[in-house]
């Protein structure tokens, strides 16, 4: 685990106070490299701070009178670019203008990027061209809002928005400001959730806060990131997800932090073979993914006879991974240390699994439960079931939401908690057990089953690849528990499944009834889609009743 600052301690330095000192001690290592682009660290320093001379000229910075948790105290500057060396030079940049970054979902339509819009209130916007015509659109359907607009040219010929200036061009010509911008660790970057339960929200984090446990950092001082960076050369890390997502951004960052080079693909979407292969030719160590929808592929690929990279780690987090990808992985990569990570924008990581043979995550030591009523923690002396919950280095708040802010992070105990809408349950000896989203509960007969429970144990068999377990209206029990299920080998039929799981789970929450898909639908944060699944499951259902 990351160090944190001990009670009464302040971290005196944020992100990018600590890239600079790395900056510092390996000024020519390559510092990310995507394709025939390879830029070293000084280059990136330079290129950055040429873009913060560029906000800071357009008059963007700190805010007055944001003092509250749920208000950005500085201006906000929306990223909606594909993995890039400008993605990552667009958050230092907006660091050193003491702007702050947030991350926009390439993927959303007008009206979708609208609303994200009328929530961040962006001064500026940097974004790849193609993107060019659908901010357009959602600029039309947000009032009082021209944010200046910075876009970086991809190729794709797209049409230009009105008065946008060239990324390259505002570098080159951008000047030092009359007076120097002094950036502070308690700036802030907004992440934006995923918007899978619900609409998307900003969470804001300070930079002091991120330069720690949060994206699993563990540097003492400046002094010794200068010092120690010059020992890691061997660290180059792959980013397969989008740096959209808060995962793999705090992946980056980790990285970086320890002065390793960050590769990335010029692929559009994920492709395994040529993951692995980018792996080998850039001499790839770290490798950062999502779950079985990224593990999946790439056991595939290797089962077909892809030459695996020379990786000492893969960092998982945002989706499950099963124990028999994982173990396919440890077959193919002798030595591979594997890490799964738990958490959420909102608390940064909870909870890690280090082997496919541990059959459960194990709680960090800031983590706790509360109980329902958020008056208490639950402990071995007070067992029972309630709301998973982070303390340590939280954010602020969310951005310009006041009430789920409050709801959110509260002070229990004299511990001020993140409290997520994750379940989790405290035995008589302490321990803590993971057992899902509160929206992913099935009420059955009175009885709560934890739907990524269930998952969990059918994904243990080696027959299935991948499964996701709902509920469906009962007119016996309310709801029952059944199953969409991905086959790995010859499909297993549902009292197979009851007998096979009866040791692990309780009747009730095995399900009653299965069926069998090509693959599970995912958002492209590679959370389930529930709703996909229950309207899958009802018309395979009902074309087997016709």
């Amino acid at each position: 685990m990351s160090p944190s600052p001990s009670a009464g301690e302040v971290r005196s330095f944020g992100l990018l106070q600590l890239w600079d000192a790395v900056a510092d001690g390996v000024p020519e290592r390559e510092c990310v490299v995507q394709g025939g682009r390879r830029l070293t660290w000084a280059e990136v320093r330079e290129r950055t701070t040429r873009l913060g001379w560029f906000l800071t000229g357009c008059g963007f910075g700190p805010r007055d009178g944001a003092a509250v948790d749920w208000r950005s105290p500085n201006d906000t500057v929306g990223l909606l670019l594909r993995n890039s060396p400008e993605y990552l030079e667009g958050s230092i940049g907006c660091y050193r203008a003491r702007c702050a970054p947030f991350n926009v979902n390439y993927r959303y339509r007008a009206d979708e990027l609208a609303y994200l819009l009328r929530d961040a209130r962006p001064v500026a916007m940097v974004l790849h061209r193609e993107f060019g015509p659908v901010l357009e659109q959602a600029l039309a359907l947000v009032e009082d809002l021209q944010p200046v607009l910075v876009v970086v040219e991809d190729g794709s010929g797209a049409a230009l928005p009105a008065g946008a200036r060239a990324y390259e061009e505002v570098l080159a010509g951008a000047r030092p400001p009359a007076e120097p911008v002094v950036p502070s660790p308690d700036d802030v970057h907004v992440l934006y959730t995923g918007g899978t339960t619900g609409m998307p929200k900003g969470v804001i984090w300070r930079l002091r806060e991120l330069a720690g446990r949060p994206c699993g950092i563990a540097v003492e001082s400046l002094e010794a990131a200068t010092r120690d960076a010059p020992r890691r050369g061997w660290l180059r890390a792959f980013v397969a997800p989008p740096l959209m997502h808060g995962a793999a951004a705090w992946f980056s960052y980790g990285a970086w932090s320890r002065g390793g080079t960050l590769v990335l693909s010029e692929d559009h979407s994920f492709d395994a073979e040529r993951a692995l292969e980018l792996c080998r030719r850039e001499k790839v160590t770290w490798m950062a993914i999502i779950g079985d929808p990224f593990a999946q592929p790439l056991v595939k690929a290797l089962r077909a006879g892809a030459e695996p990279p020379g990786l000492s780690y893969i960092f998982s987090s945002g989706a499950a991974l099963s124990p028999s990808a994982w173990s396919e992985l440890d077959t193919y990569f002798p030595g591979l240390k594997l890490v799964n990570t738990l958490g959420s924008s909102e608390t940064g990581p909870q909870a890690m699994q280090t082997s496919s043979a541990q059959p459960a995550f194990r709680a960090g030591p800031q983590t706790f439960v509360v109980s329902d009523d958020h008056t208490r923690l639950l402990t071995a002396e007070s067992p029972g079931i309630g709301w998973l919950s982070n303390a340590g280095e939280l954010p602020r708040g969310y951005l310009n939401d006041e009430v789920r802010t409050a709801a959110t992070y509260k002070v229990v105990e004299g511990l001020r908690l993140s409290i997520s809408g994750d379940r989790a349950s405290v035995d008589g000896t302490g321990e803590i057990r993971f057992l899902g989203r509160e929206a992913t509960v099935i009420n059955s007969g009175g009885e709560k089953i934890y739907g990524e429970e269930v998952e969990g144990v059918l994904r243990a068999l080696p027959e299935i690849a991948d499964a996701i377990v709902f509920g469906r209206p009962s007119e016996r029990w309310g709801q029952e528990v059944v199953a969409l299920l991905v086959a790995a080998g010859p499909e297993l039929d549902r009292d197979t499944i009851r007998a096979r799981c009866a040791d692990a789970l309780a009747g009730y929450k095995i399900p009653k009834a299965v069926a069998y898909v090509p693959a599970i639908r995912r958002h492209d944060n590679g959370k389930a889609d529930y709703a996909w699944a229950g309207e899958t499951f009802a018309s395979l259902v009902a074309e087997v009743s016709a």
